[in-house]
């Protein structure tokens, strides 16, 4: 995906210090160490409206980052995202009567003129979600294969009780974590999770919605009940149970949309963003 045009940026002499930030994990300032390339990544706007003042704060913030690193002499590798489908979006469109698709182009552009005006220097990677589709799929198989994964109605959860470090670098309490998960986007009440705190990869396909052609029914997981057609083979959802697949592999089925909510926890209100720095 096109980013936007970058600023003119004039170099200063000499070097500038380390960067030094906040750590949520132990609560104390910390140096970074990035070595000759820093890594960082910002979770981007899902373009369903004109952006406002929190995201000008939230992506000025990481420019910042982005411009201390390189005055201290490193290099910069800068990854966006933008969900460019997601439960917003699709209300938007239905309301309004535009194509979701053509919505998502005309904010994504109202985003990239914000950004210019503001001087930000656009990121090495501008990634949306629907050109990402395979990729996140694949992943998510990946992640149900490991037993990280379980289905409820037809949609993928990811379980906490997998992840060993859950909540580390958010420093929450359990209680901090399913309240602000509730109200970002979450689902914490739902019935058939094992944990409310367990968030969504992956929904099962909804009338009316966006879905993907499965690329085949060979992925089927080893332990997929054939009693019953399942909802997930491999990452299909609504797809044939193990035994049609083996027996009917001309069924065409079809992939959910990927689901963008992230962990229950995030260091904004305004966006959900995830940094990091790399040796």
């Amino acid at each position: 995906m096109r980013s936007w045009s970058a600023p003119d940026i004039v170099p200063l002499p000499g070097s500038g210090g380390p960067l030094r930030i906040h750590d949520t994990a132990t609560g104390r300032i910390r140096t970074t160490t990035p070595g000759s390339t820093a890594g960082v990544y910002a979770c981007g706007i899902t373009p369903y409206d004109a952006a406002h003042l929190g995201h000008a704060f939230t992506y000025l913030t990481f420019d910042l980052v982005n411009r201390v690193w390189r005055d201290a002499g490193h290099d910069v590798n800068y990854v966006q995202n933008t969900t460019d489908i997601d439960d917003p979006l699709l209300e938007r469109a239905e309301a309004t009567g535009v194509d979701w698709r053509d919505l998502a182009h005309r904010e994504i552009e109202v985003f990239r003129d914000d950004m210019a005006a503001l001087s930000i220097i656009p990121p090495t990677s501008y990634v949306g979600v629907v050109e990402s589709v395979d990729l996140i799929s694949d992943l998510a198989v990946r992640i149900r294969e490991s037993g990280a994964a379980y289905e409820v109605d037809g949609d993928l959860y990811f379980s906490v009780e997998a992840a060993t470090r859950f909540g580390e670098i958010s420093n929450l309490s359990r209680e901090e974590m399913l309240g602000l998960f509730g109200q970002r986007g979450g689902d914490p009440e739902r019935t058939g999770k094992k944990d409310p705190l367990d968030w969504l990869l992956w929904r099962a396909e909804r009338p009316g919605e966006p879905a993907w052609d499965s690329p085949s029914d060979a992925a089927v997981p080893a332990g997929t009940s054939s009693a019953a057609p399942s909802p997930w083979t491999g990452s299909a959802p609504r797809s044939t149970s193990t035994a049609a697949a083996a027996t009917s592999s001309s069924r065409t089925t079809r992939w959910a949309r990927p689901r963008p909510v992230v962990p229950p926890v995030g260091p904004t209100p305004t966006t959900t963003c995830t940094w990091a720095w790399s040796a």
